[in-house]
């Protein structure tokens, strides 16, 4: 597993200031808490990896900034991974036993994680039942928050056996996305749809319910749905697998595909089959397949391809962020990326909440109350609060393409709210 240089010099820190083992015993004239730690669970040895660093290293700035202290409490950071392997994501024993780790830890105040959908799912209820802030830079999976048309029976309760509203995201949910990414497509001119979901077992529904929502929305944005189908992206990784479902679609003339889908092993030989089947139909893709792996294997697939993100280009996010985004080029020596913004504000966040609580910073429930109660918050990432349900109030999106070298071009600015 790769640890952050930054959240490294960070627990050492905390240790010094903090003693042993989070006693409290002061190496200074000075005063301190217990230690706190909050846990950081993402796919770091995933095909992500870089992406995923990009995030860790952003929390670990945001505590180096904070001098690893808040209200007189040390903190302590630690990463942990949710992916076993560098061939798939994230990974469903790896998620438990994060989250598990973190809940038998009595130091520990709260998880900033998981990345994908899926995985929080896993984790969600294991830190719940023990009254821990979760906070997830991304997770879309409307589920999570809200109840819906479009959820499993008995969700979200389901992810609370504590009774508790205990989990936040800093990302809208697919529900706003789906009807972003339809705004996108009226604005192409599109007229017909076809929507593919994908019925991988792991990431049913968490990645593919957005089809379903995309499907729903094309009626209200003058598009007509010309058919759906599914696809198990996880195990079909040839363009034959592929090439009745393509035929099929080619039958009903649609203008544009939705494909709503993780970054599974086939989603490449997918859009492959697509292009080349179906040449002068648009491709749309969610953002839970905007990575970088999926995006640089595209080649001539890149031209008819177009994603909705709600993750803005570096030079659209404020002055604020500008000034972290020097600070992490001077710290790590590395480029950083949007996500690194959402990582460095979960922390931003969870820190505000520790010292709202105050001299009940140890105590779970009230780090999770004090979360909620934060109000309205000029970030990094923009100005939003967190809804009682644990929903951000920011819904923008942008409309990308894809260019031949991989790399996303805005096209449309701001789908969706503010």
């Amino acid at each position: 597993m790769r640890h952050s240089r930054t959240a490294a010099t960070v627990v050492a820190l905390a240790l010094a200031l903090a003693g042993c083992g989070g006693s409290g015993t002061p190496t200074s004239d000075r005063t301190y808490g217990n230690a706190l730690t909050i846990y950081t669970a993402l796919p770091l040895d995933g095909p992500q990896g870089y992406l995923m660093e990009s995030i860790e290293d952003g929390e670990a700035l945001a505590v180096s900034e904070a001098g690893a202290i808040v209200d007189g409490h040390p903190i302590i950071s630690l990463p942990l991974s949710d992916a076993s392997g560098t061939a798939g994501g994230w990974d469903s024993t790896d998620a438990d036993n994060a989250a598990s780790t973190a809940t038998q830890n009595l130091d520990a105040v709260a998880y900033i994680g998981d990345f994908d959908s899926a995985a929080t799912a896993t984790s969600l209820p294991i830190t719940n039942a023990d009254d821990m802030l979760q906070v997830s830079p991304a997770s879309p999976y409307v589920g999570l928050t809200n109840a819906s048309v479009y959820d499993v029976k008995g969700e979200p309760g389901s992810y609370y056996p504590s009774g508790i509203q205990t989990f936040a995201r800093l990302v809208p949910s697919d529900a706003q996305e789906a009807t972003a990414t339809t705004s996108f497509m009226q604005s192409l001119g599109v007229t017909s749809l076809y929507v593919l979901e994908d019925n991988d077992p792991g990431n049913t529904p968490f990645d593919s319910v957005i089809g379903t929502m995309v499907g729903a929305d094309a009626a209200q944005a003058h598009i007509t749905l010309t058919g759906t189908a599914q696809t198990d992206t996880a195990t079909d990784t040839t363009l034959a697998q592929y090439a009745p479902v393509v035929k099929a679609i080619a039958a009903t003339h649609a203008e544009a595909v939705f494909v709503a889908s993780a970054a599974d092993p086939g989603v490449e030989a997918l859009w492959q089959e697509l292009q080349a089947k179906l040449p002068g139909v648009k491709l749309f893709a969610p953002s839970t397949l905007a990575t970088g792996p999926f995006l640089g294997s595209l080649g001539a697939a890149a031209a008819a391809t177009y994603v909705t993100s709600p993750i803005l280009p570096l030079n659209q996010y404020g002055a604020q962020a500008q000034r972290v985004l020097r600070s992490y080029r001077k710290e790590f020596r590395s480029a950083p990326t949007s996500w690194s913004l959402y990582g460095y504000e979960a922390m931003e966040s969870v820190l505000a909440a520790i010292k709202k609580a105050g001299k009940h910073a140890n105590d779970r429930r009230t780090v999770v109350s004090a979360y909620f109660h934060l109000g309205w918050r000029d970030s990094v990432i923009g100005r939003y609060r967190i809804t009682p349900s644990g929903d951000t109030s920011q819904a923008r999106f942008v409309g990308y393409r894809v260019g031949a070298d991989g790399q996303l071009k805005e096209i449309r600015r701001h789908l969706g709210g503010a």
